[in-house]
């Protein structure tokens, strides 16, 4: 992995002045790369559309990604992370892998919730693991209704020179997206889903009314759920579990318009300080290589070099600060969410996180008073 960008930096702006000092310790014992973990780079990808829509259209939930941050912090040698900047890309990343499973044309409703949720055939969870302009990696895991893994594996893309400046619409790292919407299909190609749909009614029917619907799954002693059997036809009390579900997904849906807005404001930034960060480490790393040389042909490095390094560092630094404050508003800028369910008004405030649990309260509330107060 390369050096500590914000280290070479420093150090080379130290140039500037005066000749760097000091060396580093031979006594201290050299930290382990992580970077020396991280799969090869995806590559160019094609994504693969489907001629025709699929017999069994599986509708797929996106958990917004986990940060990361925690292991980030206890990674040693790793560069450093700005909070509020992968808060923000753990929404933006889940919404360019949805893209591309829509574009596949291989699913039904592809959705970003907030939380992990029972209502999907398919779910689909992240965490960032690494995030710079120079390279993405993502630990993601796939996981059906009936709780059979499909995929679960650490994803890398690099970026490349001519992937900056990002053109409208583009990503740096869609290569990433496209080869994983590529392997959820291929994973779907392998096992029989036609069951799926069911048993996610069936798991989101339990977790409203476990005393009602707990005996049509089986659970095996690997956690799986299979089909045990199936409510009647017209069952009034199936008819109201849709009914509940959809509303569920009427929030889902809400949610995303407002978060539309901020990944739409959110991305002409973050692309242009992922290119400014692409090309300091460029710099950094002709750099490293020159001195090096250097101390083989005792050369040195011009003034001029270092303070296009210290001017390029300058831009990264102010393009961080307005990206952190486009970030924040993914945690201060959600607005008040408002739903009308059968001639009610129902307005919801806080972080969407917080939304969400407060509305599957409401319709956990809806269900029981309409059951009759069945617990």
């Amino acid at each position: 992995m390369r050096p500590l960008l914000r280290a070479a930096v420093l150090c080379i702006a130290g140039l500037v002045l005066a000749a760097c000092a000091g060396a580093p310790d031979p006594a201290k014992p050299a930290q382990a790369d992580p970077a020396d973990a991280w799969p090869p780079a995806v590559g160019s990808v094609t994504l693969e559309r489907a001629d025709a829509p699929p017999a069994t259209a599986l509708d797929v939930i996106i958990e917004v990604f986990d940060t990361g941050l925690a292991e980030a912090a206890a990674t040693p040698g790793d560069e450093p992370v700005f909070a509020a900047v992968r808060k923000a890309e753990a929404f933006y990343m889940p919404h360019r892998l949805r893209e591309a499973l829509v574009e596949s044309g291989r699913w039904g409703v592809v959705r970003v919730a907030p939380r992990p949720s029972a209502t999907a055939a398919l779910s689909v969870s992240g965490r960032i693991v690494h995030s710079d302009g120079v390279d993405l990696v993502l630990a993601v895991q796939a996981v059906d209704a009936r709780g059979e893994v499909w995929l679960d594996r650490v994803y890398r893309d690099s970026a490349a020179v001519s992937d900056y400046p990002v053109a409208p619409g583009a990503d740096p790292f869609g290569d990433l997206y496209r080869q994983l919407a590529n392997d959820l299909a291929e994973a779907q190609r392998a096992r029989p889903v036609t069951g799926l749909p069911t048993v996610a009614l069936l798991r989101y029917a339990e977790s409203l009314a476990p005393g009602v619907f707990g005996d049509y799954l089986a659970s095996g002693d690997d956690g799986r759920r299979e089909l045990r059997r199936v409510p009647a036809d017209g069952d009034p009390m199936l008819a109201r579990v849709r009914r509940l579900r959809n509303q569920e997904y009427l929030f889902i849906d809400a949610a995303d318009e407002q978060y539309a807005d901020l990944v739409e404001r959110f991305a002409p930034t973050y692309h242009l300080w992922r290119q400014y960060a692409h090309e300091l480490a460029r710099y950094e790393t002709d750099y490293l290589a020159r001195v090096g040389e250097r101390e083989i042909n005792a050369r040195r490095g011009t003034y001029a070099a270092m303070q296009q390094t210290y001017g390029r560092f300058r831009r990264v630094k102010m393009h961080e600060q307005d990206l952190e404050e486009l970030a924040e508003g993914f945690d201060n800028e959600v607005t008040e969410t408002v739903i009308d369910v059968d001639d009610r008004v129902y307005r919801l405030s806080g972080s969407l996180a917080a939304q969400y649990d407060e509305w599957r309260e409401i319709l956990q509330r809806i269900f029981t008073l309409e059951s009759g107060g069945l617990p």
